[in-house]
């Protein structure tokens, strides 16, 4: 799965963000962009791609936090915390939305 997770990241890294907020990222394999109320075929596809977008923020937040520790910034290396605290709620529930709990790599 770490390899998955890798890939998954490499690929959100490249994916163009749109400035209007009522678009969600593209994210490859997932098909056309999603609009901010999607349709009742696409809610798979949405959970697919915030499960990965979350993901891959809980993974560099934990890296970030390291750093501002690191730095005596304790201050921002608090909010990384909080940031990453509310990505890894983000994932799991996600992952309990495409009953996918069965990960090896996530934890309780």
């Amino acid at each position: 799965m770490g390899e998955m997770r890798k890939a998954a990241s490499r690929r959100i890294k490249e994916d163009k963000i749109y400035r209007d907020d009522n678009h969600l990222p593209r994210a490859s394999g997932i098909g056309r962009s999603t609009s901010a109320s999607p349709g009742p075929y696409s809610m798979d596809a949405l959970a697919r791609m915030q499960l990965e977008v979350a993901s891959y923020i809980e993974e560099i937040t934990i890296e970030l936090g390291a750093m501002a520790r690191a730095a005596q910034l304790s201050s921002l290396a608090y909010f990384v915390e909080m940031t990453r605290l509310e990505a890894a709620i983000n994932r799991r529930t996600c992952q309990l939305q495409l009953g996918d709990m069965a990960d090896p790599d996530s934890s309780p």
